[in-house]
């Protein structure tokens, strides 16, 4: 091995790797790399330096020079939706009736209208259940602030909005994509059953996606 040619390669060798480091895919780094390993004896180094042929040098280059791929983020499968009811048992329920549609993702949840008003804006959710009858602010009241800037689409369900009713017609002037009847835990489970594949039906329908008939 040449000592000379060793000392007069090494530093300048040193020097490109360690920017490189500092600056992965440097451009002008990976130049220098392989304009020294095209040097004239680099290839008596290779053994000694792990200078890449450069051949295969080139190619790390285009490796590295080329946009990185990002693996997509783990984020909820489907529709996000969010829940509004001032009942922690009923938002229960409507988190297991979702969870039975992997057309849909329960986002979060909401207690009343003003902290459902804050949960819209802060995760912009393709559906919203919203309960009529809730403290602080009712639903036809979050409608109403709803109509003017919320995102996605509304599917009241609520046992005081009948179908055909004032509140119920109410809600759909306002905007409002449906009105189902809740699931009441005091209903026969086979009338549960039902009301969940309705609400589902009706949440189904809101987004514009398939549905049976």
């Amino acid at each position: 091995m040449d000592a000379e040619l060793l000392e007069a390669f090494l530093p300048e060798w040193a020097v490109a790797c360690a920017r490189l480091a500092a600056a992965p895919g440097d451009a002008r780094a990976l130049a220098n790399l392989r304009a020294l390993a095209e040097a004239p004896g680099a290839e008596a180094l290779a053994q000694h330096i792990g200078v890449l042929p450069p051949d295969a040098l080139a190619a790390q280059a285009e490796t590295m020079l080329r946009p990185p791929m990002h693996a997509p983020q783990d984020g909820p499968k489907g529709a996000g939706v969010l829940i509004i009811d001032d009942s922690p048992t009923m938002r229960r329920i409507l988190r297991e009736i979702i969870a039975e549609d992997g057309a849909f993702a329960v986002l979060g949840e909401a207690g009343d209208g003003e902290a459902g008003l804050a949960a819209m804006a802060r995760l912009q959710p393709s559906l919203t259940l919203l309960d009529i009858e809730m403290p602080v602010l009712n639903g036809l009241g979050v409608l109403r602030r709803w109509a003017l800037r919320g995102p996605g689409q509304v599917l009241v369900v609520s046992s005081s909005a009948l179908s055909g009713g004032e509140v119920a017609l109410e809600a759909m002037r306002l905007g409002a994509a449906g009105v189902v009847a809740k699931p009441s835990g005091a209903l026969s489970l086979d009338m549960a059953q039902q009301r969940g594949a309705d609400l589902l039906r009706a949440a189904r329908i809101a987004l514009g996606l398939p549905h049976a008939a």
